[in-house]
């Protein structure tokens, strides 16, 4: 077996046992549970801060901290979870794939938050051509690579390209093995603070990439009213992160392991929408979030990474939104 079957195989083994590990957790809980699974990102943590201050329902609700993106999008899939915050091509694949889900907040904008980061020996992005590039192995991983190689002006074929989970990262770095690392935080500060530079981010293709929360189908129609719920808790942590900056920053960094100063740098790179603009995006007659995404869906399948369109619209409930009112 070839060194990507053994990481693919790797991959496989660890999403199963995680799978695992959340059915039996949920057990001795009520059937109508929602379960939510989220990975680590700066753009998320609203959620967990939610929990922490006591705004989320923990007799109706489970929050989970999943160890990557990929082991997300995959319990997802596979109904391990209800919700999950993912990024937007990557619900984009779901769609493709059959996954019945709704879109029911978007949660950030990447505004540099998203980046390609190289080695000290690596002057200008063109210099990244016959390196080792390392990219997280989730949609949002190949996109960053085709968006990075056409700011390079190469084709795949002039890199040597390694799709990995976001733990790996550092130590791949470590020992050696990657010139280029497309990934985020948290990795981005913790490969900075070993020696990478960041050589291309998420503000040179500023409203290509966005994190949506979504839900499966069934559930969006059998709990709308927890759903409704979930969103409604988000708004007023963001509130609260408005009112307290201070006090919400010592908070998540802790919960994450960073200092203050890296969490506010993680911030910098991404904006988060308030609830007028999110109503936008997502209600009336025409929701905003539809023409970017709608140029996200011809994108990728010009560069091959959807097979065929899919209808975004089908995921979106514009009179959904209006409940948080």
């Amino acid at each position: 077996m070839d060194q990507n079957g053994v990481k693919k195989r790797k991959l496989t083994c660890t999403i199963a046992a995680v799978i695992l590990l959340l059915l039996s957790s949920c057990v001795d809980q009520p059937e109508q549970t929602i379960r939510i699974g989220s990975s680590p990102w700066s753009g998320y943590e609203p959620l967990f801060l939610s929990r922490q201050l006591g705004y989320l329902d923990e007799d109706s609700v489970s929050l989970f901290e999943l160890p990557s993106a990929d082991i997300t999008m995959e319990a997802f899939r596979n109904h391990s979870i209800d919700i999950a915050p993912l990024p937007l091509d990557g619900v984009l694949e779901l769609l493709q794939d059959g996954t019945k889900l709704r879109i029911i907040l978007v949660m950030d904008v990447s505004n540099g938050g998203d980046v390609a980061l190289v080695s000290p020996d690596i002057k200008k992005i063109s210099d990244i051509k016959g390196k080792r590039v390392v990219a997280v192995n989730i949609p949002l991983g190949l996109y960053m690579v085709r968006r990075l190689l056409d700011k390079a002006g190469l084709e795949r074929k002039d890199i040597n390209l390694q799709l990995i989970t976001e733990t790996e990262m550092v130590d791949y770095y470590k020992r050696g093995l990657a010139d280029v690392i497309i990934t985020y935080d948290p990795v981005k500060t913790a490969l900075q603070k070993v020696g990478m530079k960041v050589i291309f981010d998420s503000t040179e293709i500023p409203n290509e990439i966005f994190d949506v929360l979504v839900v499966h189908e069934d559930v969006y129609q059998r709990q709308t009213n927890e759903v409704c719920g979930i969103v409604k808790t988000w708004f007023k942590t963001l509130h609260y992160m408005e009112q307290n900056p201070a006090a919400a920053a010592k908070k998540i960094s802790r919960r994450i392991g960073v200092t203050e100063a890296d969490f506010q740098t993680m911030m910098s790179g991404i904006v988060i929408p308030d609830q007028t603009r999110v109503m936008e995006m997502l209600g009336g007659s025409s929701p905003a979030l539809l023409a970017p995404a709608n140029r996200l869906v011809s994108l990728l399948v010009k560069e091959g990474l959807l097979r065929d369109k899919v209808d975004v619209s089908t995921a979106i409930d514009a009179q959904f939104i209006s409940c948080v009112k």
